[in-house]
């Protein structure tokens, strides 16, 4: 029987690529797997995330557009089709909250159990919805957001445009734990560069644009929907995921779809703690 995977995603060239690419991870695992097109709502994680609020609040936080389509998505409710077998959130990290993963992982489940328990009156049917996001739903980080990963196989900056080789750091590093050493990237910035925004020396997608127009002048050099879709779109993330030890997040999403699929994870290794299934938390993985 068909597995059907949907993601919910909160940037375009995540909706647009991201289940392409592993929909190509996944092809020779021998499941018969259907990658829906993905969803899109609105991040949460682009300001830097504050303190729990107050449930009445939380309702109506950024947060909450993005738990209401998982649980809509996991939990049609009557009338609806449900569209998928497994529901997996996906959101960036971001620079902003990359010391505080753990809290924006309890901020995206206050939003979720805000959104249950003021959209479901009874306690039966919130039990159901509970039960359903355990089975079938996700909440996963990229981090510090999609356009780390390229650095790990270098055919995806070729397929992006860039124009100069990186001058990353030391390769020894997490792709996760993003920094550059490339001392004309970091120097002042032409005021037209879209690449200025500090800290330049952490920020993937903007050290991306550098490559991709160390001018600072084609302002459209690097763009998400096509340099970044054609990169993403048939990442190899076998070799973005070689060391098993980096990219703990990245890999934990892999290893959820592969669990949810019934096969041995095609990239094997450690998975964050944060984000790794666990079986008894509010969704599959937190």
């Amino acid at each position: 029987m068909t597995v059907r995977v949907q993601l919910i995603v909160t940037g375009e060239l995540e909706r647009l690529g991201l289940h392409l690419s592993l929909r190509k991870l996944f092809a020779s695992s021998g499941a018969d797997v259907e990658f829906l097109p993905p969803l899109k709502t609105q991040d949460f994680t682009s300001n830097r995330v504050g303190a729990l609020l107050p449930k009445e609040q939380a309702t109506k936080s950024l947060a909450a557009k993005l738990a209401g389509s998982l649980v809509s998505s996991v939990y049609p409710g009557r009338g609806g089709t449900l569209q998928a077998d497994h529901v997996l959130a996906v959101d960036d990290l971001e620079l902003v909250n990359a010391d505080q993963p753990e809290h924006v992982l309890a901020y995206f489940r206050h939003a979720v159990k805000a959104h249950v328990d003021s959209t479901f009156p009874t306690a039966a049917t919130r039990d159901r919805v509970y039960q359903a996001l355990a089975e079938r739903g996700s909440f996963h980080l990229l981090s510090p957001m999609v356009e780390s990963y390229f650095f790990g196989e270098a055919a995806a900056l070729q397929r992006a445009k860039a124009n100069r080789a990186p001058n990353r750091f030391d390769t020894a590093r997490d792709l996760e734990d993003f920094e550059v050493d490339d001392a004309a990237y970091l120097a002042p910035a032409p005021s037209t560069a879209p690449w200025k925004t500090e800290p330049r020396h952490r920020h993937p997608k903007n050290y991306v644009r550098y490559l991709c127009d160390p001018t600072g002048t084609q302002l459209r050099a690097y763009r998400e929907t096509h340099e970044g879709l054609d990169a993403l779109q048939v990442l190899d993330w076998s070799a973005v995921l070689r060391n098993e030890a980096h990219a703990a997040f990245a890999r934990a999403l892999v290893d959820d779809v592969a669990e949810a699929l019934n096969v041995p994870s095609p990239c094997p290794g450690t998975c964050s703690p944060l984000t790794a299934r666990k079986g008894n938390g509010l969704l599959r993985n937190i």
